[in-house]
């Protein structure tokens, strides 16, 4: 039974995952596709690039709100008698439960198949599952960005920093700070599956990066559709 309730919450995570933020975002802001904007991409970069600060906004708020669902009801879910003699731990559930959302965000039921490259989603979840690892990750992401102006820069750094970071922040955390993560090396195979599909899911960055046609980012720089 707990198996298919398990089952049943996956399948529901890749559904709330799929509620693409920046599609709906730019739909009820501006009546407009967002993937047909720009790069083409239903993400937080292209938003703030084709339609601004305001639509930008609203995506990382909607985003939060799906990451706050997903980790969270992972938490309620555990909480249920069924699960009392489960073997596995919270992180781990949530960070399948994360990766099943991702994988809606990337590839939407509800649109075609066709959504964002997840790294937002999975930066969310991130920092409601483990926050040490988050500050981490974005100070490294600050970093790069600030010295490269290229989001996909950090972005990139961030997947293959993620299992990384946690396995080094978890260890480090039991063996120096007396906390108790279990499954350390369980929970950095969890995570590779997301590095994998994010990696995949910035080809076409690494190709412009390479080729010189990657966009720098810019605060200055004005909606083109405002």
């Amino acid at each position: 039974m707990k198996y298919l309730i398990l089952a049943a919450f996956f399948a529901v995570c890749y559904l709330v995952g799929s509620l693409n933020s920046a599609i709906i975002v730019t739909y009820l802001l501006k009546r407009k596709d967002i993937r047909k904007f720009g790069s083409f991409n239903a993400g937080l970069t292209n938003v703030y690039r084709c339609f601004g600060s305001v639509c930008a906004i609203c995506t990382i708020l909607a985003d939060f709100l799906k990451g706050a669902v997903v980790v969270f009801g992972t938490r309620l879910i555990l909480l249920l008698p069924v699960f009392d003699d489960f073997k596995l731990d919270t992180l781990s559930v949530c960070l399948i439960s994360t990766l099943f959302a991702v994988i809606g965000h990337c590839f939407p039921i509800f649109y075609g198949f066709k959504g964002g490259k997840g790294i937002l989603l999975a930066a969310i979840c991130m920092l409601l599952t483990d926050p040490m690892v988050f500050l981490l990750e974005l100070i490294m992401f600050v970093i790069l960005v600030a010295a490269t102006r290229y989001i996909s820069v950090g972005s990139l750094a961030a997947c293959i920093g993620y299992p990384l970071y946690t396995m080094i922040w978890q260890a480090f955390a039991n063996r120096f700070l007396g906390m108790h993560f279990e499954n350390i090396a369980l929970h950095g195979l969890l995570i590779l599956p997301m590095f994998f599909l994010c990696y995949f899911r910035h080809l076409s960055n690494i190709r412009h990066l390479f080729s010189g046609e990657e966009k720098k980012f810019s605060f200055h720089k004005k909606g083109e559709n405002e």
